[in-house]
C-alpha cells in the first residue's frame, strides 16, 4: 500500500531474496540447482528418455536430458513401469516457485510431454493387433509441421519403456508420474500426459489429488485411432494438449479429448467406438474447441496459495459395488468380515439418488457392521449425472444411521482415487477422511455457489481465447 514505510519494503525484499535462496538449496541434491529464470537446465527424469527437440533459434541453447540421482547408472535395461521397485529422489515437500520470474512473452513456452503408451502410440503387429510401438511417438512427432509453428510451445518428449496398455496402469505408475512433473517442475511451464483411454479418467483424477498446490496446466489425452494411421484423431488432441499446457490461466490437471477439456476429477469415459469418448456430466467443459478456443474462465481454479506437495502414496483397499435388483449381499457381508481384505472404504453405486431396497435389512445390517470396523461406506449413483441426496427419500435416511457418506454429485473414478489419497496421507481419522470426503478439495464436486461475470476475450500467440462465464459461447 501507499503507506508502506521504505523499511518495511526494504525487509520485504531482503525476505523474498532470502526464500528464493532457500529454494536453491532445498533442490540442489537431486534436483541440482533450479533457478527461478529457467534458463536452459537439466531436463530432470526419473527414468531413461528419449527426447525429441524442435530446432530451437541458434541464441538458444537447448537443455540436455539427464536422469535423477534415483535411477540406476549402469547399462541394464529399465524396469517397467508399473513395477514399484524405485526409491524417491529426495524430500517432496520443499518450497517451489509455482512460476517463473521472467515475462512470458519474452521467453518461448516449455512443455514436457511423458508417453506411458495407449493407442495413440501404437501400430499393428505381425497378427494385425494394435501394440505399442517404442520410439514411433518420437518420429511421428518430428514430421509434425505444425509443432514447428512459432506460437507452438518448445517440446520435450519422454517416452517410458515399456509402453503401457492402459489397463496395466496402476498406483505405483501414478506415483511416477507425480514424481516426474515434481523434479521438472521448475523446468517447464505445463505437462502432457499420453497415455491409454481405458483408464484415463482414473489416472488423470489421481493425479489431480496427489499432486498439491499445482499451479500448472497437467493436461492428460490419447487417441481412438493412433497416430500412424491416415485417418486419426490423435494429430488434433495431441496438438491442443500442447497448446493449454502452455496455457498461464489452467492450473490444474485436465484431460483433452475430441473437442473440449474437461477438468480430469470430472470426467469420464462414456464411449468405446466414436471420437468423443470423454464427457463431465455434472460441469461443462472448461474449454471447448472450434473456430476459437472459449475457455469457461469462471470454472477454472484458481492460483494456488501454497507450495506444491506431491502425495505418491495411494491406499487402493477399496472395493466398488454396483447394485442389482435382487443382489446377495451375502458377498458383500463376507468381504467386510474378512480379514483378509482389510478393506479401508465400500463404494456402492445405488439407484437414483442414492437409494436400496427398503426390504433388505439384512444388508443395512452389513453396513452398520462396516461402521463398527471402521470401513468409511460411500454412496454414489448409477445415473450419468445428477448426485446423491441420501436424505431425499424415507430409504435415505437409513442409509445416514448407518453411518454412509454422499459422494454428491462426484463420479466413481474420482470417488475411489479421493479415498485412495485421504487413506494414503496416513494422517487422517476415519471421522476425517469421512468429513473431507463431501469437501471439494480439487474441484472433483458441485458446491453451493457459482460465479458470474461479463465476457472477456483475450489473443495469445496468434490464437484467439474466448473466455467468459455462464453459459459456453463463441466471439
Amino acid at each position: 500500500s501507499a503507506s508502506t514505510s521504505p523499511s518495511f519494503q526494504a525487509s520485504s525484499l531482503h525476505a523474498r531474496s532470502r526464500s528464493l535462496s532457500i529454494a536453491a538449496t532445498a533442490v540442489a541434491g537431486p534436483m541440482r540447482v533450479c533457478r527461478p529464470h529457467m534458463a536452459a537446465e537439466p531436463i530432470l527424469i526419473s527414468r531413461r528418455s528419449m527426447v525429441w527437440v524442435p530446432s530451437p533459434p541458434p541464441s538458444t541453447p537447448s537443455p540436455q536430458l539427464h536422469r535423477s540421482q534415483s535411477s540406476s547408472s549402469d547399462d541394464k535395461p529399465p524396469s517397467a513401469l508399473s513395477r514399484c521397485s524405485w526409491e524417491p529422489a529426495g524430500p517432496y515437500d520443499t518450497y517451489l516457485p509455482q512460476h517463473t520470474h521472467l515475462p512470458s512473452h519474452s521467453r518461448k513456452k516449455r512443455v514436457l510431454v511423458l508417453c506411458t503408451g495407449g493407442t495413440l502410440t501404437m501400430s499393428p503387429d505381425e497378427r494385425g493387433g494394435l501394440a505399442p510401438v517404442e520410439g514411433a511417438l518420437t518420429e511421428w512427432m518430428q514430421e509434425m509441421r505444425e509443432l514447428r509453428q512459432p506460437e507452438m510451445p518448445e517440446i520435450k518428449v519422454h517416452e517410458y519403456s515399456p509402453l503401457l496398455d492402459s489397463s496395466d496402469m496402476g498406483p505405483c505408475d501414478w506415483a511416477r508420474l507425480a514424481v516426474d512433473i515434481k523434479e521438472n517442475y521448475l523446468h517447464f511451464d505445463g505437462f502432457v500426459v499420453l497415455t491409454g483411454t481405458d483408464t484415463m479418467a482414473y489416472s488423470a483424477s489421481a493425479l489431480s489429488f496427489m499432486l498439491e498446490n499445482l499451479g500448472k496446466p497437467v493436461i492428460f489425452t490419447g487417441s481412438q485411432i493412433p497416430l500412424c494411421e491416415a485417418y486419426n484423431d490423435a494429430r488434433r488432441n495431441l496438438i491442443m494438449s500442447l497448446i493449454f499446457a502452455s496455457r498461464d490461466t489452467i492450473n490444474e490437471v485436465g484431460i483433452f479429448f475430441h473437442d473440449r477439456l474437461l477438468r480430469a476429477n470430472r470426467a469420464t469415459k462414456i464411449n468405446t467406438d466414436r471420437l468423443l469418448a470423454f464427457d463431465s456430466p455434472n460441469m461443462e467443459p472448461l474449454a471447448n474447441i472450434g473456430i476459437t478456443i472459449d475457455e469457461n474462465e469462471h470454472l477454472l481454479l484458481p492460483q494456488p496459495k501454497g507450495r506444491l506437495r506431491v502425495h505418491q502414496e495411494m491406499d487402493t483397499r477399496l472395493m466398488t459395488v454396483r447394485l442389482v435388483p435382487g443382489f446377495d449381499d451375502g458377498v458383500i457381508k463376507y468381504a467386510v468380515a474378512n480379514p483378509e481384505t482389510n478393506m479401508r472404504a465400500l463404494v456402492l453405486q445405488l439407484y437414483g439418488a442414492g437409494n436400496i431396497p427398503s426390504n433388505k435389512q439384512s444388508f443395512i445390517d452389513v453396513l452398520h457392521s462396516c461402521q463398527e470396523r471402521g470401513i468409511v461406506v460411500v454412496a454414489t449413483t448409477q445415473c450419468l449425472t445428477g448426485s446423491v441426496m441420501l436424505g431425499h427419500y424415507a430409504v435415505g435416511h437409513a442409509l445416514n444411521d448407518a453411518g454412509v457418506v454422499s459422494a454428491g454429485d462426484m463420479t466413481v473414478e474420482a470417488t475411489c482415487c479421493k479415498l485412495a489419497y485421504l487413506f494414503g496421507r496416513g494422517d487422517l481419522s476415519e471421522y476425517e477422511v469421512k468429513r473431507l470426503m463431501s469437501v471439494s478439495l480439487r474441484g472433483e464436486m458441485t458446491t453451493n455457489y457459482d460465479a458470474s461475470a461479463p465476457p472477456f476475450s483475450e489473443k495469445v500467440a496468434g490464437i484467439t481465447f474466448s473466455s467468459h462465464r455462464g453459459k459456453s459461447k463463441s466471439y
